[in-house]
C-alpha cells in the first residue's frame, strides 16, 4: 500500500494517463519511480527509471505531472539514454528536451510545467541537429539558459536572494547545480567531461558544465547502482525499449476510434532504419568491384593459412577502399568498434583485401607514426580498427583533399566511405574519381543535401 503522498500523486498522474495516451502511458508502466531529490532537481531518467524530486513533484498540479511524465517517457522512446555519445550532457539534455517539448506542445498539446523549454523554431528538428544549433550559436544557446533560469526562480523564488555572484547568478544555486554534476555524474559517464574538452566545454561566456538544468533530465543508461551499463546491457535496454514502443503503439491503436497512435511518428522512424543500411552499404561495395570468381590468381586472404580458393576477378585498379571517420562528436568507440565489424565483414565478401582509413575533425589528423591513413592488409588476416582521434568542428573537404591531392597510392582504391552525422557541408571541387558513400547516423537538411555521393542512413543503436 502506498502511504507517500508525493508518490501517490505521480502513480495517480500515470494511472489517469492511460484513459486517453494509452500508448506513451504504457512505456510508463516499464519506468522504475525512484524517489531521489539528493540527485534530482525535477524528474529524470536513465531509460529503466524515472527519478523524482518530492518539493518539484508537490508544487505540480496533476496535469503538469502528467506533462513531465510524458516527456519523460518521450526520452526514452526516442533512446535519448542511448544516443548521447561523446556529446556534452547538458547541451544534449537542452537539445533532447526542446525536440520533446515542441511535439507535445505544439503537436499534441500536452500542458508543460510553466518555464519548460519550448521554441516553436525547433518543432520537426531531431536532437542532433538542435545539438548542432547550441554548440554552434551562443544566442541560441544562451535564449535556452535564459528560459531555465526563468523557470529556475519560477520553482524556486526564494533561493539565492541572500547573495548573489558578480554575474547577478545566485551562489546558491551554483552551488546546487555542483552538488548536482557531481551525483549524477556517473549517469552521465566520463564521456561528460572528456566531451566537454573536445568541444572547448563552452562559448567563450561560461563553461558548458555550469549551465543549469531544466525541467526532466536525460542521464545516460545505467544499473541500479548508478554504474553505465555495458555492451550486451546496452542492446538488451535497446531491444526491451523498442519492443515496448511497438506494444504501445499496437495498443493505443486498438483503443483509439481512428486507429491511429501518437506514438505512429517512432514507429515509422523505427521502420524506416529496416530498411537495412548494411544491405545498401554491402550493394554499394560489390557495385564498385568486380564480382566473378577466378582460379588464374588465388585468394590471398585464405592462402596464408594454407587453403586455395578463387580470387575475385578484379578490375585493373585491384581492391581497396577508403575510409574517412568524423570524430566531430558524431560517434563513440562503442560505435566505431561495432562499424568496423560490419565494414570488415563486408569487404571480405566482396573480395577487397585493403582497407585505409583517416580522421578528421576540422582537419585529418595523424595517427601515432606520423601518417595520414591507417591501412589495414585484409588479406593477410589484419582486423580492421577504428578509433576516435581529434574532436571539435567538423568540415567533410580534408579528407577527400587528402585523397586527390597528398596521396600518391591510391589508384587501387574503388570506393570512397564517410561515416558521419552528415551534420557539415562538402564542396562539390572534391569529389574523387571514385564512388563515395556517406554513412549517416541522422537524417538532416545537411545530409539531404551533399553536394555528391550517395547516402545511407546508419542506426546506431542497431550498432551494438
Amino acid at each position: 500500500m502506498i502511504t507517500d503522498k508525493s508518490e501517490k500523486k505521480i502513480i495517480t498522474a500515470r494511472s489517469k494517463l492511460m484513459k486517453g495516451n494509452i500508448g506513451m502511458a504504457s512505456m510508463l508502466l516499464s519506468l522504475d519511480l525512484v524517489e531521489a531529490s539528493d540527485r534530482c532537481d525535477t524528474m529524470a531518467t536513465d531509460g529503466k527509471r524515472i527519478y523524482w524530486n518530492r518539493s518539484f513533484v508537490d508544487n505540480l498540479t496533476e496535469e503538469e505531472i502528467q506533462g513531465v511524465l510524458i516527456h519523460e517517457a518521450c526520452h526514452v522512446i526516442w533512446e535519448h539514454p542511448l544516443r548521447r555519445g561523446n556529446r556534452h550532457p547538458k547541451i544534449w539534455n537542452i537539445a533532447t528536451d526542446y525536440v520533446i517539448n515542441a511535439w507535445l506542445h505544439f503537436d499534441l498539446r500536452f500542458v508543460l510545467p510553466q518555464g519548460g523549454l519550448i521554441d516553436r523554431q525547433y518543432r520537426g528538428m531531431s536532437a542532433n541537429e538542435v545539438y548542432r544549433i547550441l554548440t554552434g550559436d551562443e544566442d541560441k544557446l544562451q535564449e535556452a539558459i535564459d528560459q531555465i533560469n526563468e523557470m529556475n526562480s519560477q520553482l524556486n523564488p526564494n533561493e539565492g536572494e541572500e547573495e548573489e555572484s558578480d554575474d547577478g547568478q545566485s551562489k546558491g544555486d551554483g552551488d546546487s547545480e555542483d552538488d548536482d554534476s557531481d551525483q549524477s555524474g556517473d549517469s552521465n559517464g566520463d564521456g561528460g567531461s572528456e566531451e566537454g574538452e573536445a568541444e572547448g566545454n563552452g562559448t567563450g561566456k561560461y563553461s558548458y558544465d555550469d549551465i543549469p538544468n531544466p525541467i526532466g533530465e536525460v542521464w545516460d543508461a545505467q544499473d541500479k547502482d548508478g554504474k553505465p551499463l555495458n555492451e550486451s546491457e546496452l542492446t538488451e535496454l535497446t531491444t526491451q525499449i523498442q519492443r515496448s514502443v511497438m506494444m504501445g503503439d499496437r495498443l493505443e491503436k486498438a483503443m483509439s476510434h481512428d486507429g491511429t497512435s501518437a506514438l505512429g511518428t517512432r514507429v515509422d522512424d523505427m521502420k524506416k532504419t529496416e530498411v537495412c543500411w548494411k544491405d545498401e552499404l554491402s550493394d554499394f561495395l560489390k557495385s564498385s568491384v568486380a564480382d566473378d570468381n577466378s582460379w588464374a590468381r588465388l585468394n590471398r586472404r585464405f592462402a596464408w593459412q594454407g587453403i586455395n580458393l578463387p580470387s575475385k576477378a578484379r578490375l585493373p585498379q585491384g581492391g581497396e577502399i577508403a575510409i574517412a571517420i568524423d570524430t566531430s562528436a558524431s560517434v563513440d568507440q562503442n560505435e566505431l568498434d561495432c562499424f568496423a565489424s560490419e565494414i570488415q565483414s563486408m569487404a571480405e565478401d566482396c573480395g577487397i583485401e585493403k582497407v585505409r582509413v583517416c580522421y578528421c575533425d576540422t582537419t585529418v589528423r595523424k595517427n601515432s607514426k606520423g601518417e595520414w591513413w591507417d591501412i589495414y592488409e585484409l588479406d593477410q588476416g589484419e582486423e580492421l580498427v577504428l578509433e576516435i582521434r581529434g574532436g571539435g568542428g567538423t568540415e567533410f573537404d580534408p579528407p577527400f583533399n587528402l585523397f586527390n591531392d597528398y596521396s600518391d597510392d591510391v589508384d587501387d582504391v574503388q570506393a570512397f566511405i564517410y561515416f558521419t552525422d552528415g551534420f557539415g557541408y562538402v564542396s562539390e571541387k572534391v569529389e574523387p574519381n571514385v564512388p563515395v558513400i556517406w554513412c549517416c547516423t541522422e537524417e538532416s537538411s545537411y545530409s539531404r543535401d551533399l553536394a555528391f555521393g550517395e547516402t545511407v542512413y546508419v542506426d546506431v543503436n542497431n550498432l551494438r
